[in-house]
């Protein structure tokens, strides 16, 4: 009884069973996870994201192919990666293997 009233006095009286660390590494997790989601690159950084092209390839996908960016000045670029992995999910071209 005396333990109970003692952590009791030590969570505020709130009864709460959960540890705030427990909570503020949940939301680290969470807020890891939305950063991660929203990346933003450009050119050389999309090309190495995507591996084996130049940031040349990228800039032509931009002006040429309609990959969709946000223009910062006028000379700054920057990709989302949503946007990329988009673009290129819809860039995708399928293969058929027959026998060998």
């Amino acid at each position: 009884m005396a333990a109970q009233a003692i952590s009791q006095q030590q969570d505020g009286g709130k009864g709460n069973p959960t540890p705030p660390a427990t909570n503020t590494v949940a939301k680290i997790a969470v807020i890891g996870k939305l950063a991660e989601a929203a990346a933003i690159f450009d050119d050389a950084q999309a090309a190495e994201y995507i591996g084996g092209i130049k940031a040349r390839a990228v800039r032509d996908w931009r002006t040429r192919r309609g990959l969709p960016y946000i223009r910062i000045t006028a000379k700054v670029c920057r990709i989302r990666r949503a946007d990329l992995d988009r673009w290129l999910a819809q860039h995708r071209v399928a293969t058929m293997k027959g026998p060998v």
